[in-house]
């Protein structure tokens, strides 16, 4: 098995792009851009590079131009260490960009050199399970979650249909929905998603409410994949997590940090 170094792991980091059932898709050779008509905060920008600071405004306000000749109202970019210009973070707030989310990039390595598999050491939760979403009135369930846990707004109709095709989609290719809950009693409490590329295990979308914030569910939400992930052919579990809430606590367990990234976002 090749080493899981650094620079490895942010090649994985450059290859993920969440791109939203609902948005449109445009690759350049300067960025890829993913546009959902009418919400800034599901129209993402990925990659980044532009080598002449001379061209970034220039790019930046094209970039402007075409979100919203696809019905985008803003956007949300993401900056790692190899987004170019280094110094982007100062055009964009230029530009009327704002910082919303800075996050650390965190593995666990889930099969050794030797082949040993091992999984985070996250205490059990009495009373707390964990599984797979796979009917659609479970994946409603998730929906539902989101919006108390993230306050995101609402979805248009056109938007929320693309998500539950989706998700009929995965079930139908992969017999997996890659979305999971936890459960309290029969009650609802956790959200977590799961994709798996290229013996990568991606963790994304984890959120706990706010009354089972602190009992240990969000690690019972990790460890979950982690073990789904292994017995997909993962070798890591890859995680970008905020600085001041689920960061530390996956250091405190183990997981291994390679850096951090930014999203800057804007409304228009």
């Amino acid at each position: 098995m090749r080493a899981w170094t650094d620079e490895r792991v942010w090649d994985a980091v450059d290859e993920w792009r969440w791109i939203p059932p609902s948005a449109n898709k445009v690759v350049t050779p300067e960025y890829e851009l993913a546009v959902t008509p009418g919400s800034y905060a599901l129209t993402y920008v990925y990659g980044f590079h532009v080598e002449s600071g001379l061209l970034v405004e220039e790019r930046l306000e094209a970039l402007r131009h075409q979100i919203e000749s696809l019905g985008g109202t803003g956007a949300r970019i993401q900056l790692t260490p190899r987004t170019r210009p280094e110094n982007l973070a100062a055009y964009l707030t230029r530009a009327g960009y704002k910082l919303g989310e800075e996050a650390e990039v965190l593995f666990w390595l889930l099969v050794d050199s030797g082949g040993k598999f091992s999984l985070p050491d996250f205490r059990s939760v009495e009373g707390i399970t964990v599984r797979e979403v796979n009917s659609e009135s479970e994946y409603k369930v998730i929906r539902g979650l989101t919006s108390s846990i993230f306050g995101d707004p609402p979805l248009s109709g056109e938007s929320e249909k693309a998500f539950t095709d989706a998700f009929h989609q995965r079930i139908r290719e992969h017999g997996h929905s890659d979305r999971f809950v936890a459960w309290d009693a029969g009650m609802p409490v956790g959200i977590a998603g799961l994709e798996i590329a290229d013996r990568v295990g991606r963790l994304f979308g984890s959120g706990v409410l706010p009354s089972h914030r602190g009992r240990g569910v969000y690690g019972q939400l990790v460890r979950a994949r982690c073990e789904e992930a292994s017995l997909r052919g993962a070798e890591i579990g890859l995680v970008t997590a905020r600085t001041g809430t689920s960061g530390p606590i996956l250091k405190h367990h183990g997981f291994r940090p390679v850096g951090s990234l930014r999203i800057y976002e804007v409304r228009w």
